[in-house]
């Protein structure tokens, strides 16, 4: 940065505070491409919170809103992919602290200081010998480089029971990082955000409450301007021959209260803003409005129980969308019921059928059912009279 623009934004920020990029800010609109379609989520009460544009080397990395009263996050929202910088990730110690938050004219960046003192946000020495985690909402294991660092700020952790928070991991943070890889990989990004709620009561160091339950919402879908988008900035590695392709746009939502005995919920994205008593968590995304919600919810537990957890086939093939097992399957039994099994030559003309349909895209699965039934029944009627 050059003399004169460097005293250019001294000077806007002695006469106008808050209105040049920073940390703490007015609004989002310093890092809204962290949001889908540039729109934080709606609904959230904002007396006694602050946002902030959290940044690290002089890039923005993702959003967060922050509960000084509490002195915990409500939500932090970030991208996938978005890794920036150029040094590698580590965790810094002590955590990062955003100095702008107890005053407006400080360092516009996060900064680590093992002495820091303040009465709006959580220091280093609040979770010494607590017994509880410091747990990330955007998770350091999303990110490489400069990124990953950018994640170690208290701003952006609240306290964690150290086995419920190894179950947050193994339940939905791992099967989050497995969605946003195939997102990618289908050519599109995922917008992701994750908060706590329900304050449990228990304050760490009689200051930074604990909350009852963590959260995750996702949508991956195309960026809304893909030309300028400072989330391609970055050198990221592709993904690997293994990671599945989806071609659709999706949504999904994980939920768990911090108890080690309490299973993660999956839940659509509409039915988790309704349990947190909010408008919407993204501005538009398919699988988030009443009309489709409960189909895509079922389409990516099937993605999430077939291909993830559990998966059947692990390679780089191009994932069929809901239903498609089910009508090969159809496909099969209409040949079994039709034809006479001794016949070799409808045996053949059957099994290359079925291949066709299996490895068929999306695209041609209702033109290659409808052509395979036909010649079956075609097939059928000249073995009668055949016969």
């Amino acid at each position: 940065m050059g003399r004169g623009r460097s005293f250019l934004l001294l000077l806007l920020t002695l006469l106008h505070p808050g209105t040049v990029p920073g940390e703490v800010v007015r609004d989002f609109q310093t890092c809204n491409w962290f949001f889908q379609n540039m729109v934080p989520p709606q609904g959230f009460p904002n007396r006694g919170r602050v946002k902030i544009c959290q940044r690290y080397k002089n890039h923005y990395h993702y959003a967060t809103l922050y509960r000084t009263d509490h002195r915990i996050p409500v939500y932090s929202a970030y991208r996938y992919p978005c890794s920036l910088g150029s040094s590698d990730g580590y965790r810094p110690s002590p955590w990062f602290q955003e100095p702008q938050i107890d005053d407006q004219n400080a360092a516009t960046t996060m900064g680590s200081r093992s002495t820091y003192v303040s009465e709006r946000q959580a220091v280093d020495k609040d979770y010494q010998d607590s017994g509880y985690n410091r747990g990330h909402l955007y998770p350091f294991a999303l990110n490489e480089w400069e990124s990953a660092t950018s994640t170690c700020t208290l701003t952006n952790a609240v306290p964690e029971d150290h086995a419920a928070n190894v179950n947050w991991y193994q339940e939905a943070e791992s099967i989050v990082q497995k969605l946003a890889r195939i997102c990618r990989k289908s050519d599109r990004s995922m917008y992701l955000v994750t908060g706590a709620a329900n304050p449990s009561g228990t304050k760490i160091n009689n200051r930074v409450s604990v909350p009852g339950l963590v959260w995750t919402a996702l949508c991956c879908t195309f960026p809304r301007d893909q030309n300028n988008d400072p989330c391609q900035d970055g050198i990221m590695k592709p993904e690997g021959q293994d990671v599945l392709r989806y071609n659709r746009d999706f949504s999904f939502a994980f939920m768990k209260a911090m108890k080690p005995e309490k299973a993660t919920v999956h839940l659509s994205v509409r039915q988790l803003a309704r349990k947190l008593k909010v408008a919407k968590l993204f501005d538009k995304c398919r699988g988030a409005s009443e009309s489709d919600e409960m189909q895509i919810l079922k389409e990516v537990e099937g993605l999430i129980q077939n291909k993830i957890i559990n998966p059947v086939n692990t390679a780089s093939s191009p994932l069929r969308p809901l239903g498609y097992e089910a009508a090969v399957g159809i496909f099969q039994l209409v040949y079994s019921e039709l034809l006479d099994p001794g016949q070799a030559v409808v045996q053949a003309v059957s099994s290359s059928l079925t291949e066709v349909a299996r490895v068929s895209g999306p695209v041609f699965l209702g033109f290659v059912t409808v052509i395979g039934v036909l010649a079956v029944n075609v097939l059928a009627v000249l073995l009668n009279h055949a016969g």
